[in-house]
């Protein structure tokens, strides 16, 4: 699957070559090359993984994540918590760990499918997590649950719908649409802030967990300020696992992806 992807021209294989041109500008071209390889290998991993995650028993699929560092300041919050979990390895494995180590709210978009928003709610749901819709009930929801001390998982580098709850940050180097709502959250209740990722490790079919702290001051601090402190701490772990990115997601403007064609 990984060779036809890769060596056919496509939507995937072109966004993915398209963002690797845009952001990874300070590689050398036979590195990027090999980013573009290992990027559609793990895209399509990614794709083969959901089955998995969405229908095996947790426990099951959580016994792969053999390797864990999680910094003191997660295992010691008392507070509520945000999680920042980027695109990156498998999210939605991240999903079940918080749902049945911490009773996480899982803030998502619903899908114009009903059946498939079923089905996504229900495989989030089933390890303990709390399916949270982007709408205004559910943003209230999550409010109160952080100040009651729950815990919250958002995907932070997803491009904003319209033009509200959005500013233009830089990423990479390049002009990207970023969310403000976790610099909104942050100014409404003093929680924890937490950025974290499950990625793959060796050996094939066995991940790795990673949680690391970020600074309240600096994500409640003014918009501006506060996506460029997320954008950069986003890139730097970005930056430790490149391959493993969702590089196939459209993340910037037209114009700036006419800058590479």
């Amino acid at each position: 699957m990984a060779f036809f992807v890769r060596n056919t021209t496509n939507q995937i294989s072109r966004q993915v070559r398209e963002n690797i041109a845009l952001c990874l500008t300070d590689l050398e071209p036979a590195e990027q090359k090999r980013i573009y390889r290992e990027t559609i290998r793990h895209t399509c991993y990614a794709m083969t993984e959901l089955a998995a995650v969405g229908c095996w028993p947790v426990d099951k699929i959580l016994r792969r994540v053999t390797s864990v560092d999680i910094c003191e300041e997660f295992e010691h919050s008392t507070r509520g918590k945000i999680i920042l979990a980027p695109h990156l390895g498998s999210w939605e494995t991240l999903g079940l760990w918080l749902g049945k180590t911490c009773d996480a709210m899982i803030l998502y978009k619903r899908r114009k499918n009903k059946d498939h928003d079923r089905f996504i709610n229900q495989s989030r749901a089933r390890s303990g997590g709390t399916p949270i819709p982007t709408k205004k009930h559910g943003l209230r929801k999550l409010l109160i649950g952080l100040k009651e001390g729950r815990n919250l998982l958002i995907l932070p580098d997803q491009k904003p719908y319209g033009s509200k709850a959005r500013i233009e940050s830089d990423f990479f180097g390049v002009d990207a649409p970023t969310t403000t709502l976790v610099q909104n959250l942050s100014c409404k209740v003093d929680c924890d802030m937490f950025l974290a990722t499950i990625y793959r490790s060796s050996p094939p079919g066995e991940f790795g967990l990673r949680i690391q702290p970020l600074e309240h001051e600096q994500l409640a601090t003014d918009q501006a300020s506060s996506a460029q402190y997320m954008n950069d701490q986003i890139e730097h772990l970005i930056r430790h696992f490149p391959e493993q990115y969702l590089w196939g997601y459209r993340r910037f403007s037209t114009s700036a992806y006419e800058t590479v064609k």
